[in-house]
C-alpha cells in the first residue's frame, strides 16, 4: 500500500513578520526582552509525539493538524525557569516569621520530673510493644516464653542508660566482684539481664515473608522507627531548621544498610537524614535504606529535603538551612513557592553558568571580598566569598551586604584580622549545626549495645533522640520561666533521674539468702536461715527463679 504523502506549507519572510506582529501573538519571538543576550537562556526542544500519545493540553502531532504551525506548539510547551543574572540590589523580602510563638510552660512544671518528659517521646506503648515481641520470640526461638513484663523491661531500659553514663568495656564487669557496680548490679542478675538481651525483639518475624514486608529492609525496626518520629513531630516548631545527615555507628554486617563514609569520625554505620531546630530538637528523620531499594530518584539531594520540609508548615516564612550536598537551585525555588525561606552553600557545577568573578580576581581583592548575581526572575541571590577559599551561597531572602565583620588569623602578619562578612553567611552559621549539636548531645552519653543484630543499635539510638529532645524541650519550657541555668537541671542529672526513675519504679523484693524455707511462721514473715533473717516465701511473694533467671508470675504459681 502506498504511503499517503502529506503536502508541506511553505511560509514567506512577511508571512513570519506578520505572524509575530500580530497583537495577541503566543510566539516566543513576541515574549524576548531586551536582554535577548542573555548567555544563560534555555530553550525548550520540539518534540514530536506518536499517535497514540496525548499531551496534558491537547494532542499535538506532526501531519494530523497541518495548520498547526511550529511556533504554536513551542507555545504550548512548558518552559523551565529562565535565570537572567544581573548586577543589581536585590527587592527587599519580607521574612519576617508570621507563625505563632511557644505555648505557655506547663502550670505544674515544678511537679514535672525528667521521667515524665522522657516520657512523652519514648510512650508506653512502645514498651508494651518491646515486651510482647520479645516474649513472642523468646518462644519462637526456644519454645518456651521468657515471661517479661513493662516494669521489668522499664528496668532493663534504665540499666541501659546508666551503663552510657557509668561506661565499662564490656557489661559482665558491671557484675563482676573487684568491680562491681551496685546501681546496675542489683537491679537484676546477670542471668536474667543476658535473657533479656537475648531475646529482645520489636517486631514478629513470622510476617516478613508478607506482600508489604518482604521488600521491607527496615521491617525489623520500622515499628518502633514510625512511633518515635510521630511523637518528634508533636513539638512546636522553630521559626529556623536545618538538615543534615547523621551516622549511627555500628558494624554489624548483614543489615543490609550499612554504609561506609572515609571522612566521617566513624566510618561504618548507618545513615539517618534528619532535620533539627537551632536549638538542637530533633523534629523530623528517616533511615537511609540504600538506592536500590527506595529508587535512586526518591533519594537524590532534592527529594531527602522535600520529604524532610513536608511536615513544616506552609506560608509562614519558616527558615530553611541545608549544605551543598543537598542544594540545588530549582530546590530553593520549589521551597520559596510555599514561602519556607532557605539558606545554603552551593557546589560550583549547579550554579546554572552563573558569571561570578573568578577566585583569582576576589583574592587579589583580599580576604573577605565577596562578588554576587541577582535572579531577575525570582529574586534568588547566588553570592561568591573569599575567605581561607572561596564559598558559594545561596538564599531566597538574604541581603548581600555586608552586615558585620569576623575573626580571622592573618598567616603573614601572625596575628588576627577583621574580614567582612556578608549577611547571607551570617545567616547560614546561626542557622546551619543543629543536627551536629544532637549528634553532640547524644555523643556524651550514647546508651552502648554492642550486638551482631543491626536493628538494637537503632533501637536504642531512638532511646537516645527520645533523651536528648526531652532535655531540650525541659530547657525551653525552664527559659520560658526566667529560670537561670544554674538552677536547671544538666544533660548528665537529667540522664541519671530517667534512668533511675526506670530503675525504682517497680523496685524488686531482695533476694533471701539460703534455701526457700517451707515452713510458714504465723507470728512474722520473717524467720532465721543460718543465723540470718530472711523474708519467707508466700503465694504472694514467691522468688524463685526459672530456668531463665526470671521470678514467676505469683498467680501462675499457687497450685
Amino acid at each position: 500500500m502506498e504511503r499517503q504523502r502529506y503536502q508541506k506549507t511553505r511560509y514567506t519572510v512577511q508571512d513570519v513578520v506578520n505572524f509575530v506582529l500580530e497583537p495577541g501573538s503566543e510566539s516566543d519571538l513576541s515574549e524576548l526582552s531586551e536582554s535577548s543576550d542573555d548567555e544563560n537562556e534555555v530553550r525548550q526542544p520540539i518534540i514530536d509525539c506518536d499517535d497514540e500519545e496525548e499531551t496534558d493540553n491537547e494532542k499535538i502531532c506532526p501531519g494530523k493538524d497541518q495548520d498547526i504551525s511550529n511556533f504554536e506548539r513551542v507555545s504550548k510547551k512548558k518552559k523551565p525557569h529562565e535565570f537572567r543574572w544581573r548586577s543589581t540590589k536585590p527587592q527587599p523580602i519580607s521574612a519576617e516569621f508570621m507563625g505563632e510563638n511557644f505555648a505557655l510552660a506547663p502550670d505544674n512544671f515544678t511537679e514535672l520530673t525528667p521521667f515524665d518528659y522522657f516520657s512523652q517521646f519514648w510512650t508506653k506503648e512502645i514498651t508494651e510493644l518491646i515486651v510482647e515481641q520479645t516474649n513472642l520470640y523468646s518462644t519462637q526461638l526456644s519454645g518456651k516464653s521468657i515471661i517479661t513484663s513493662i516494669n521489668e523491661m522499664e528496668q532493663f531500659m534504665g540499666m541501659q542508660m546508666l551503663m552510657g553514663i557509668l561506661k565499662l568495656p564490656n557489661y559482665p564487669l558491671y557484675w563482676m566482684n573487684e568491680i562491681r557496680i551496685n546501681t546496675i548490679a542489683d537491679v537484676m542478675p546477670i542471668n536474667r539481664y543476658k535473657a533479656l538481651r537475648r531475646y529482645l525483639h520489636v517486631v514478629d518475624n513470622s510476617k516478613k515473608d508478607e506482600a508489604d514486608n518482604k521488600n521491607d529492609k527496615l521491617f525489623k525496626i520500622r515499628p518502633i522507627l514510625e512511633m518515635v518520629r510521630d511523637n518528634c513531630l508533636k513539638i512546636e516548631p522553630e521559626p529556623v531548621h536545618s538538615i543534615d545527615e547523621q551516622i549511627i555507628h555500628a558494624k554489624t554486617k548483614h543489615s543490609g544498610i550499612r554504609q561506609y563514609n572515609p571522612k566521617k569520625p566513624h566510618k561504618w554505620g548507618f545513615k539517618m537524614f534528619v532535620r533539627s531546630g537551632s536549638s538542637g530538637i530533633i523534629y523530623d528523620f528517616f533511615l537511609y535504606c540504600g538506592a536500590k531499594s527506595s529508587g535512586r530518584e526518591n533519594c537524590s539531594a532534592e527529594n531527602v529535603v522535600l520529604r524532610l520540609a513536608e511536615q513544616i508548615p506552609k506560608n509562614l516564612n519558616f527558615k530553611l538551612c541545608f549544605d551543598n550536598w543537598f542544594c540545588t537551585l530549582s530546590l530553593c525555588l520549589k521551597l520559596k513557592e510555599i514561602d519556607i525561606l532557605t539558606t545554603a552553600t552551593i557546589r560550583t557545577n549547579r550554579i546554572a553558568k552563573c558569571p561570578l568573578l573568578s577566585e583569582k580576581d576576589l583574592k587579589k581583592q583580599g580576604q573577605g571580598s565577596f562578588f554576587y548575581k541577582i535572579d531577575a526572575n525570582s529574586g534568588l541571590l547566588l553570592l561568591r566569598w573569599f575567605d581561607n577559599k572561596c564559598v558559594h551561597m545561596t538564599s531566597t531572602y538574604c541581603s548581600a551586604n555586608a552586615s558585620d565583620n569576623v575573626k580571622r588569623w592573618d598567616q603573614k602578619n601572625r596575628k588576627y584580622i577583621q574580614v567582612p562578612c556578608p549577611e547571607v553567611v551570617k545567616e547560614y552559621n546561626s542557622g546551619m549545626g543543629g543536627v551536629d549539636l544532637a549528634d553532640m548531645l547524644i555523643s556524651l552519653y550514647r546508651i552502648p549495645m554492642k550486638t551482631k543484630r543491626w536493628y538494637l543499635r537503632v533501637l536504642v539510638h531512638c532511646m537516645d533522640i527520645c533523651k536528648i529532645n526531652a532535655w531540650l524541650l525541659y530547657r525551653r519550657h525552664a527559659n520560658q520561666l526566667n529560670i537561670s541555668q544554674r538552677s536547671q537541671l544538666n544533660l548528665l542529672q537529667f540522664s541519671s533521674q530517667i534512668a533511675n526513675a526506670l530503675i525504682m519504679k517497680s523496685k524488686r523484693v531482695d533476694r533471701p539468702i539460703g534455701r526457700p524455707i517451707k515452713k510458714l511462721s504465723t507470728n512474722s514473715d520473717l524467720t532465721e536461715t543460718r543465723g540470718r533473717k530472711v523474708q519467707v516465701p508466700t503465694p504472694q511473694n514467691d522468688i524463685r527463679y526459672d530456668e531463665f533467671g526470671h521470678w514467676p508470675n505469683p498467680q501462675t504459681n499457687k497450685n
